[in-house]
């Protein structure tokens, strides 16, 4: 039997522990690299082989004609390790194409390195750069998470999982000599579960062991003590030459570096898979010879910085209506044709509904039923969020359901009663105004309310999650956590049975870490927004001024979604809260009751959001119009102007 084993040179380590595993079997590696159209060109060699492994970046011209015998496999790029490493081209002095530039690394080059030398840093300058305050402006302290979410949507690509094998590689250590060159018992993994795929038999095992691992020979990249001690394996600063020829220090592979970079046009300089110019914005370089990053500043610190990052320049000189605090580049922008869907808290619904009017693929995956007229479809729910699951306050709310729709929660609470003798889905108290006419038709609305919430996870390209309350109620059987306190809108109110909780900070995170998790097993490319509502508590149990726990509230929740955007390269957070709230507007963005977002905050925010999320630069602008247009008169003048009325479970609190 015959297999050949397609890629790039991973497919050779593949291939080299395949053979050593099965003995009756010749496995063949075949380097795409010399094969410009990839598979297409070698397609006539390719028909000799019984089977074939191939890379999953090959299965978009893969030929119909080979599927049959086809296994595709994951190619391994992890920079959780190694993120500062990269490839560089540019053009040599004097003109000519862009050449990737080779090194004593072979082609490996530091982010860090490439963009002080650009900026005109000497050596020592650039040897301060490496440091933990570097490496957080650059995220690469949060490396490891984004990796490993790319690496599992690589494994989703290929149809072959991962899990169980990463989990097995992290607890073994650093298992990368650099971001695409894995050690030998990677490949050993890989190879065991294409052989059990394809039923073919295994006489060895550990190869690794004993096999020469030609991979340590191309060079090997050091894991910087500071992102180490994030990740918990051993760190240093020794760079492995190629075919073992000896180390370099931090301070030799500058030097190399930058005697390699003067025979090439610096302003020619292009990275693959990062960008320069924002290493060189994060890192503070101002021009070239005179850059001056943060590590050798000398004086008040804060004449580097930029004139957003002053009050006075970015808040008390800025027309209301103008002031944008979103200064970053965003992390990801939002195509016209991605599926955007949302939950959360009331506010939530502003963001919601803007969404839909404004060239946006807004993602609703319960709809009503065909022959329901619009009013009553919004009175039930339909729409207004993603999904018919009314506000979702709390993030324990949010994780309990992603457990319900995977059927890893059950709950003890499954109807309750409302003053009518109609039943009420406990978890979705207003959904149908008067009830549901039996227990039947509420389990049913559930099962399809579950199994829309799981085609939505499964779909959607983006998800905006608005925080909303730290403070709820939840059962003492099972820890199952209500929109609603029993009693309210259904139930009756049993302090045996029932308790009050007011979520912590850490609580929450470790909430908002379980949606994630969730979220990336089953839709590992879809990205995150996370913004608070800026709407006060209605009411609160705790005996203290409602003031002082709405404070309390949204601090918490703010800090909390601060905390996970810092970990996790997919996550924005969105300032919808401060844009509300902030003193600039002097409260014009609050209706009379100082609780209700008027029109003009929630175009205000709206506006902000299209300018930097919209992937097409005039998607949803025409119909955004007139609600871009601030008019500060009015918004003082008819302090009734709302965008809409909300469906908002909150407000029965206040119907007693």
């Amino acid at each position: 039997m015959k297999v050949a084993v397609l890629g790039n040179c991973q497919g050779e380590g593949i291939a080299l522990c395949a053979n050593a595993m099965s003995l009756g079997v010749d496995f063949e590696f075949v380097n795409t690299n010399a094969a410009p159209s990839g598979a297409v060109d070698l397609l006539p060699e390719l028909t000799k082989y019984d089977l074939i492994f191939a890379q999953a970046w090959l299965k978009p011209s893969w030929p119909k004609q080979l599927n049959n015998n086809t296994r595709f496999i994951p190619a391994i790029s992890f920079q959780g390790f190694h993120p500062d490493q990269c490839y560089l081209r540019a053009e040599r002095k004097g003109g000519g194409a862009l050449e990737t530039i080779t090194n004593d690394m072979i082609m490996y080059h530091s982010s860090i390195i490439a963009a002080a030398y650009q900026a005109g840093l000497r050596t020592d300058a650039t040897i301060n750069l490496f440091n933990a305050d570097t490496y957080n402006k650059l995220n690469y302290l949060n490396a490891w998470t984004s990796s490993k979410r790319e690496l599992f949507w690589e494994s989703h690509r290929a149809n072959f999982p991962l899990g169980a094998m990463f989990n097995r590689w992290e607890k073994r250590g650093c298992f990368m000599y650099s971001m695409n060159h894995p050690l030998l018992y990677v490949y050993e993994d890989i190879a065991r579960a294409l052989l059990l795929q394809s039923k073919i038999r295994i006489d060895k095992n550990n190869v690794s062991i004993y096999l020469e691992d030609p991979f340590k020979h191309y060079s090997i990249w050091p894991v910087y003590p500071e992102i180490a001690n994030r990740i918990g394996v051993n760190g240093d600063y020794v760079f492995v030459r190629a075919m073992l020829n000896g180390t370099m220090t931090l301070r030799e592979f500058v030097e190399h570096s930058f005697s390699i970079y003067e025979q090439f046009d610096k302003d020619s300089f292009a990275a693959i898979g990062v960008s320069l110019d924002d290493v060189g914005k994060r890192l503070g370089f101002k021009g070239e010879a005179d850059s001056v990053p943060s590590s050798t500043i000398v004086g008040n610190p804060y004449r580097y910085v930029r004139e957003e990052q002053f009050w006075k320049n970015s808040v008390a000189s800025v027309s209301p209506s103008e002031l944008d605090p979103v200064i970053a580049r965003p992390r990801f922008t939002i195509l016209d044709k991605e599926k955007v869907a949302t939950a959360g808290s009331c506010f939530a619904q502003h963001i919601a509904r803007t969404l839909s009017k404004t060239g946006f693929n807004y993602f609703v995956a319960e709809n009503a039923p065909p022959n329901m007229d619009a009013e009553t479809g919004l009175k039930k729910c339909y729409g207004v969020f993603s999904a018919r699951y009314g506000n979702i306050y709390t993030v324990r709310q949010l994780a309990q359901l992603l457990d319900r729709v995977n059927g890893d929660f059950v709950p003890y609470d499954e109807l309750w009663l409302n003053r009518d003798g109609n039943v009420v889905d406990p978890f979705r108290p207003q959904i149908e105004p008067a009830g549901f006419a039996d227990q039947a038709a509420m389990l049913r609305a559930r099962a399809e309310h579950l199994a829309a919430v799981g085609q939505m996870v499964r779909d959607m390209d983006v998800f905006v999650y608005t925080l909303g309350l730290t403070e709820g109620w939840r059962s003492k059987r099972d820890g199952a956590v209500f929109p609603l306190a029993p009693g309210v809108a259904g139930g009756e109110m049993d302090f045996d049975r029932y308790e009050f909780v007011n979520f912590t900070v850490d609580q929450i995170i470790v909430d908002l870490h379980r949606v994630l998790d969730f979220i990336a097993k089953i839709n590992p490319a879809c990205r995150i927004i996370l913004t608070v509502s800026p709407v006060p508590l209605i009411a609160t149990y705790e005996p203290r001024h409602a003031l002082v726990a709405t404070t309390y509230s949204k601090s918490v929740l703010r800090t909390a979604a601060d905390e996970i955007y810092r970990q996790y390269d997919h996550v924005e957070y969105f300032p919808s809260y401060e844009i509300i709230t902030g003193a600039f507007n002097q409260g014009v963005y609050f209706d009379e009751d100082l609780r209700n977002v008027r029109e003009e905050g929630v175009s205000h925010v709206m506006r902000i959001f299209m300018k930097h999320y919209a992937g097409n630069t005039q998607m949803g602008i025409s119909q955004m119009e007139p609600a871009l247009t601030h008019n500060t008169t009015t918004a003082t003048t008819d302090p009734r102007s709302k965008l809409f009325d909300l469906v908002c479970d909150e407000e029965r609190i206040a119907n007693h």
